[in-house]
């Protein structure tokens, strides 16, 4: 009988000869100690199918057998070798490389053998599978039709707007939007916990349910919850301590609405009825999921693939696109979170994403979905391109369904990469692939680990290794920068650019970066690794700032992805809305968040329909200048202190070309405010005797000039405004020059470069 479990991939287990290890005391049956002691594996034994790990003890020559799980759990994470060897978490078995497709073609992990470096150019050129879309960066896919719908009753865009336009939409004529969907599917589960729980809502009842109006309100709740920190709902709604209650939340809603919604949080009908009775007479339309969606996506995969659906329908595909993977907090007990020994639970499940890299819509998610651990039902089986399992290629299968056969150029980590993904993408897929990959998934991985050992590259010099395989279009690249960086691409050719990246280069000597970033040498295939794959961790960042908490532990995972998809969808709508604000060219757009915080967060008034009556401050609310609510520097501030020493030195230089150019009264030109175009009056004079003063006006002001003292403004460090002109004074025109009477009062020879007081009791110096 043919063995149930495939032997160890003996290639990967000997490349873990010299692991460093860690062992402490309590390893060892009948001691309980937690000293550690240092150690590192020796070699791999085939028959038994583990390790021999040896200690530096000096006391303690034995070789001990271990498994993989004792290698992971125990190994020197802070070592300094530790990265150059592949530690999955689970064992890499043989076969797992490989790739039998319907025609009979294999593709698996190439022999080395098949591989050879590129030296001087000498490796032959692969061309890129050609690019069949419309454009090259991904575009807004909106009618102008819609794009009025967008606006409020001033024409004003509004993010609100966009980011009800973005959210799921269900039915079959796409005519239900997410609030509705959600509240029908919280009516259902609230009355199924009323009937087989006993359950007693504190606010809602048979009469009183939950309507869509509720659950937006809700999620404004969740968003007015974040700004202010997460707090839970008795601090929320506490009385006592004001730091502590959120009054936009207590406005919204009732503290027992806030609970008896959080504890009904749900997402799919997934239950049979109890009795003889049908499902209609009691709930609404019953929404459940496919009998054959994965065991761990039954209560949110509906919501999930809708909204998938929805950010890949509102956008025009362009080229460039970046997988990652990413955590989703928390301690649920669930199949995405069982994980293998020696850490059975893990604090997160893993999610899954397909990203926007180039162009303004970078960061903007198109794909998502969690994976289901090791028995993810969608991934562990054999896809119709695959004779045995292997579980990063049927994901990519799903993932990147809708970009097949276009010529997309897709950014991958090393968790994705190998030889058998380059191959199954460029061939079976027409998918362009690069990406940083482990030595041991792919065939040229080993030379480059050789010339590494053989110190043909060091760390911090930019210089690139490149391995070609001498039949297939793979290309195998190392990169010394301060780490080696190995990559893998299916689409580019064997090339090194000249000032292909910019860097801090470190001296060789004290070991210190320069601070200013020089040109280095590059390959090709790690320059658009760089240029790309930064950007999908930038979006991950960004919506780490609106992390929703719902404070759900009935329902496991639902509630938690539910508002990450919801926090994907805030950023989401807010890259689409600064491309649509930026379509009118009135700026940039203003802020969002907060705005739509307040919106679904209005006591007594509908939700998603009060735009009109809350309006907010935008750049170019009320008129075509962009720099409408931006604070003008005042005529009295004070000159920065670059800018002060620029001027003394150019007015030193004037006085040398003009020795008696003293004190000299000079006119500024000066605009109106309210009209740019016409001429202003100018500042209030400095002078604390201005004729301005003793006028019978009620209020007594100085007069407006437009006459600076070019040596004062210079020597003070700021405009210094003197009258020097003709103002009619009680009704008879006079000459009024306050800029000679203060230079009078202050005793200056004007025939003379003489330095006036910086300050002096005979100005206003504010």
């Amino acid at each position: 009988m043919a063995p149930r479990t495939k032997k160890i991939d003996v290639e990967w287990a000997d490349s873990l000869v010299g692991v460093p290890l860690k062992i402490p005391d309590h390893w060892w049956v009948g001691y309980t100690g937690s000293s550690l002691h240092d150690g590192k594996i020796v070699s791999f034994d085939v028959v038994n199918q583990k390790w021999f790990i040896e200690l530096d003890d000096q006391d303690d020559d034995d070789q001990y057998l271990v498994a993989y799980d004792v290698i992971i759990e125990y190994c020197n994470k802070l070592h300094s070798t530790i990265d150059s060897f592949h530690l999955p978490i689970e064992v890499v078995r043989q076969g797992d490389d490989e790739i039998v497709t319907e025609d009979g073609t294999m593709y698996s992990l190439t022999p080395t053998e098949e591989w050879s470096q590129v030296i001087d150019g000498s490796g032959r050129p692969i061309e890129p599978i050609e690019w069949s879309g419309r454009n090259n960066e991904f575009s807004v896919n909106i009618t102008p039709e819609e794009i009025r719908l967008l606006m409020d009753d001033r024409r004003e865009i509004r993010y609100e707007k966009v980011f009800e336009w973005c959210l799921p939409k269900f039915g079959e004529d796409n005519n239900e939007t997410l609030f509705e969907f959600q509240s029908a599917r919280m009516r259902n589960y609230m009355k199924k916990r009323m009937i087989e729980d006993a359950w007693a809502p504190k606010y809602f009842s048979w009469e009183n349910e939950i309507e869509a109006d509720h659950v937006a309100r809700f999620y404004g709740a969740m968003l007015a919850k974040m700004l202010c920190g997460n707090r839970s709902i008795n601090q929320i709604f506490c009385t006592r301590e004001i730091f502590n209650a959120v009054p936009s939340i207590q406005e919204s809603m009732p503290k027992n609405a806030l609970e008896d919604m959080t504890s009904c949080l749900h997402y799919s009908d997934d239950w049979d009825l109890m009795g003889a009775d049908d499902w209609l007479d009691i709930y609404e339309t019953k929404v459940d999921a496919d009998p054959n969606m994965a065991v761990h996506r039954l209560k949110f995969g509906i919501l999930e693939d809708a909204y998938n659906k929805r950010w890949q329908a509102v956008v025009h595909p362009g080229r460039w696109i970046t997988t990652d993977e990413s955590r989703v907090a928390g301690w649920y007990h669930s199949v995405m979170t069982i994980g293998p020994e020696p850490k059975p639970i893990r604090t997160g499940a893993t999610l899954h994403t397909v990203c926007i890299t180039q162009g303004p819509l970078h960061t903007y998610k198109l794909f998502a979905r969690v994976y289901g651990g090791r028995f993810d039902e969608d991934v562990d089986v054999r896809n119709s391109h695959t004779a045995t399992k292997l579980k990063m290629v049927s994901l990519y299968d799903l993932m990147l369904d809708p970009y097949k056969h276009k010529g997309h150029c897709v950014v991958m980590d090393s968790a994705y990469m190998g030889d058998a993904m380059c191959q199954v993408g460029r061939e079976e897929w027409g998918i362009n692939m690069v990406g940083t990959c482990q030595s041991s998934w792919t065939g040229g991985g080993k030379l480059g680990k050789l010339a590494i050992k053989k110190k043909e590259l060091v760390k911090g010099t930019h210089k690139s290794l490149l391995y070609q395989h001498k039949t297939k279009p793979i290309v195998h690249a190392v990169w010394a920068d301060n780490n080696f960086v190995k990559t893998l691409s299916n689409f580019h050719s064997p090339t090194i650019v000249e000032g292909g990246m910019k860097r801090r280069v470190r001296d060789p000597v004290t070991g210190k970066r320069s601070r200013d970033q020089t040109d280095v040498v590059c390959n090709a295939q790690q320059i658009d690794y760089c240029n790309t794959y930064h950007k999908i961790d930038k979006g991950n960042g960004a919506e780490a700032k609106y992390d929703l908490s719902t404070e759900s532990h009935l329902h496991g995972w639902a509630p938690k992805l539910a508002a990450r998809y919801f926090n994907m969808n805030l950023n989401n709508a807010y890259k689409l809305y600064c491309v649509i604000y930026k379509m009118r060219d009135y700026g940039a757009p203003p802020s969002a968040t907060k705005d739509i915080t307040t919106s679904t967060c209005i006591d007594g008034r509908s939700i998603r329909i009060d735009s009109v009556i809350q309006p907010f401050s935008s750049p170019a609310a009320h008129g075509t200048r962009t720099d409408i609510g931006t604070p003008r520097p005042s005529s009295t501030t004070e000159f920065h202190s670059r800018n002060k020493r620029k001027k003394q030195q150019a007015f030193k230089k004037r006085q040398k070309l003009q020795p008696d150019r003293v004190h000299q009264p000079m006119p500024c030109l000066v605009r109106s405010k309210d009209d740019n175009d016409k001429p202003g009056s100018g500042p209030y004079c400095k002078y604390e005797k201005c004729p301005g003063l003793k006028s019978k006006a009620k209020v007594k002001r100085p007069y407006k000039t437009i006459y600076q003292c070019e040596q004062c403004t210079v020597e003070k460090g700021f405009p210094f405004w003197l009258c020097h002109t003709t103002k009619k004074v009680n009704g008879i025109q006079t000459v009024v020059s306050c800029h000679l009477q203060y230079h009078a009062e202050m005793c200056y020879d004007t025939s003379a470069a003489t330095e006036c007081s910086v300050v002096s009791d005979l100005t206003n110096n504010e």
